[in-house]
C-alpha cells in the first residue's frame, strides 16, 4: 500500500509539472491557432463567431488533461520508456507530414514510418554496413522497441476515440459546401484539438549500488526495455513530464454532428484495440511485428477512406428542396432561439408568403417589421411562431455593414440572418460557399520554399 502511495505522489507531482512545461504551452498555442482559424471562417461566413475562443480552449484543455492523465497511467503501468517508443523521432516526422497535408499530422503515420525505418536499419542497413550502428542517430533508432512504439500509437488513438465519443461534436460549425457537381449544400465541420500533458518514463543503466526510489513489483514492466545492463548494473526508471497533442477533423453531410462523431469514435476504438492486441502479442511472437508496422498507418488510412466513402454514398441531410427552407442551425441566446425556432425546422411561409429558398426567406425577414410570423413543419408536425427581430451586431451598425457588403448582398443577408440566430440551408446555386481542396504536397512544399528563400532574395 505504501508503494502505491509513493508512486501516486510522484506521478501527480510530475503530471502537474507537465502542465507548465514550455512544450505543453507550444502545443496549446497550436491548438489556439486551429480554433482561431475556425473562428475566422465563421466570422467571414456569418459575420460573427459562433463559438467563443475561450470556451473552445477551456473545453479542449479540460478534456486533454483527462486524456493525458489516462494515457500517462497506462504508459507507467506498461512500463513504456521514451527510448523504447522513439517519441523524439516521431515528432519531427509528424511535422514533416504536416507540410504534405494537415490530416497526416497523426501518430499512426509518423509512428509507422519510424517503425519501418527501425526495421530497415536493423535488418538491412546495419548488417551490410556495421559501422552505422555506432552513429548516435542510428544507435538511438536501433534502441526503439517496435512493440512498445505500436502500443503507444494504439493507446493514443484509443484515448482519441474516447475524447471524440465524449466531445467530438462540441463546437461543430455549420458551413456552405460546394460539391464536385457544383451544387451547394449545408454541412457541419467537426474540428476538435486536445493538448495532452503526459508523464513518461526514462530509463538508464546505473550501478546497482546507486539505485534509488520506489521498488516496483517483479512483474513490472510488462514491456521490457531494449537496454541490457551488465554485471553489477541495473535499470533505473525515472518519470518525466512530456506533452503531445491529438486532433479530430471530420465533416457531417448525411448525419448530425453527434451521430458522425459516434461513428468515428466507434471505428477508431476498434482500430486501436486491434493494434494494441497485435502490439502486445508481438512482444512474445516476433512474427507479428511486421504486420503491426503495416497495420498502424494502413489501417488508419483505410478507416478514413471508409468513413469518407460512406458519407459520400448517402444522401446529404442539409440541402434545399421545394418544400420550404430547412434551418441548418439556430444559434444560442439569440432572437431565433427565444422565439422557439429549432435546428432542422422547415420554414414554408414568412408572414403568410410562401418562401422558395434561403435567400428569399432571409430577404422577406429583412423586409418585415419588428415581428415576423413564421410557419412550417417540425418533425412532420405543423407549427407557427413569432420572431421578434432583435439583431446582435458585431460592433457595426446596419449602415456600415451595408457599405462594407454592398457588392455581396448574399453575404449581407447571411450576416443579418445569423445576427438573429438563424442559419438556413443554402440555395443550390448559392454564391457563398467553401470548397474542400485536394492535397497538393508539391504546391505546399513549393510555397514553403518560396517563403524561406524570400528574405534571402531581398538581401541579395
Amino acid at each position: 500500500m505504501q508503494m502505491l502511495l509513493d508512486i501516486g505522489q510522484i506521478f501527480l507531482v510530475t503530471f502537474s509539472m507537465a502542465l507548465v512545461m514550455p512544450i505543453f504551452w507550444i502545443v496549446l498555442f497550436l491548438v489556439f491557432l486551429q480554433y482561431r482559424r475556425q473562428a475566422a471562417t465563421e466570422e467571414k461566413l456569418y459575420g460573427r463567431v459562433i463559438y467563443p475562443l475561450h470556451r473552445q480552449m477551456l473545453t479542449s484543455l479540460g478534456l486533454g488533461a483527462l486524456g493525458g492523465f489516462s494515457a500517462s497511467v497506462a504508459l507507467i503501468f506498461l512500463g513504456l520508456s521514451l527510448e523504447q517508443i522513439g517519441l523524439y523521432f516521431i515528432w519531427p516526422v509528424a511535422l514533416l507530414l504536416l507540410l504534405i497535408h494537415p490530416r497526416y499530422l497523426c501518430f499512426s503515420y509518423a509512428g509507422g514510418i519510424v517503425a519501418a525505418a527501425v526495421l530497415l536499419v536493423r535488418y538491412i542497413v546495419a548488417p551490410l554496413f556495421p559501422a552505422v550502428a555506432g552513429i548516435s542517430v542510428f544507435e538511438s533508432l536501433l534502441r526503439i522497441h517496435i512493440p512498445a512504439l505500436l502500443v503507444l500509437i494504439g493507446l493514443l488513438h484509443l484515448i482519441e476515440a474516447l475524447l471524440i465519443y465524449v466531445g467530438g461534436h462540441w463546437g461543430s460549425s455549420p458551413i456552405y459546401l460546394k460539391q464536385d457537381s457544383g451544387k451547394v449544400i449545408g454541412a457541419y465541420t467537426l474540428q476538435r484539438f486536445w493538448p495532452l500533458p503526459l508523464v513518461a518514463l526514462l530509463v538508464s543503466i546505473v550501478p546497482q549500488a546507486e539505485i534509488i526510489g520506489v521498488s516496483m513489483p517483479e512483474w513490472w514492466p510488462i514491456l521490457q526495455s531494449t537496454l541490457q545492463p551488465g554485471e553489477g548494473q541495473s535499470l533505473q526508471y525515472m518519470v518525466i513530464p512530456v506533452a503531445a497533442g491529438l486532433g479530430y477533423a471530420d465533416m457531417a453531410l448525411t448525419t448530425s454532428p453527434r451521430e458522425r462523431s459516434l461513428f468515428s469514435a466507434k471505428w477508431l476504438a476498434l482500430y486501436s484495440l486491434i493494434l494494441l492486441v497485435i502490439a502486445v502479442s508481438s512482444e512474445y511472437i516476433s512474427l507479428l511485428v511486421l504486420p503491426g508496422v503495416i497495420f498502424a498507418p494502413l489501417g488508419h488510412e483505410l478507416l478514413i477512406l471508409y468513413g469518407k466513402k460512406r458519407e459520400e454514398a448517402e444522401k446529404p441531410c442539409y440541402q434545399s428542396d421545394d418544400k420550404g427552407v430547412q434551418i441548418l442551425m439556430v444559434l444560442p441566446k439569440t432572437a431565433a432561439e427565444n422565439a422557439g425556432l429549432r435546428t432542422n425546422d422547415l420554414i414554408t411561409r414568412v408572414n403568410a408568403e410562401a418562401v422558395s429558398d434561403s435567400r428569399d426567406m432571409l430577404q422577406r425577414i429583412e423586409d418585415s417589421y419588428f415581428m415576423v410570423l413564421l410557419k412550417g413543419y417540425r418533425a412532420g408536425e405543423p407549427f407557427s411562431l413569432v420572431l421578434k427581430k432583435h439583431y446582435q451586431e458585431s460592433g457595426e451598425n446596419i449602415e456600415s455593414m451595408q457599405n462594407k457588403l454592398r457588392q455581396s448582398n448574399s453575404y449581407f443577408m447571411l450576416h443579418r440572418g445569423a445576427s438573429l440566430g438563424l442559419i438556413p440551408v443554402p440555395s443550390p446555386d448559392s454564391p457563398v460557399y467553401l470548397e474542400v481542396k485536394k492535397p497538393d504536397p508539391k504546391g505546399r512544399l513549393k510555397r514553403l520554399a518560396e517563403r524561406i528563400s524570400k528574405p534571402f532574395k531581398k538581401q541579395h
